[in-house]
């Protein structure tokens, strides 16, 4: 994960750019959606963002016209953001 432990995160409201503080500590307004670059293989960028119930995943390729976007089911936010190999 790019920012750091997801518990981590959860515990300290000013650390996370989801939260209404993180943005107001700022002097700012909180964005819609709060993007979260993950690390990816093969050109392919990919990103997250918070919603309820999960996130919602967005992949792109990289010097590509495609891509497409879906929802992980994760109601307590514990996925870091890592793929599972087998």
């Amino acid at each position: 994960m790019m920012r750091g432990d997801v518990d981590a995160v959860d515990e300290d409201p000013q650390g996370d750019p989801n939260s209404a503080e993180y943005w107001a500590e700022r002097g700012l307004k909180r964005p819609q959606l709060v993007w979260e670059r993950l690390t990816s293989s093969n050109n392919i960028e990919s990103y997250r963002t918070k919603v309820p119930g999960g996130w919602f995943v967005m992949l792109t390729q990289e010097y590509r016209d495609c891509g497409g976007s879906f929802f992980y089911p994760d109601p307590s936010h514990r996925w870091d953001g890592s793929g599972f190999h087998a």
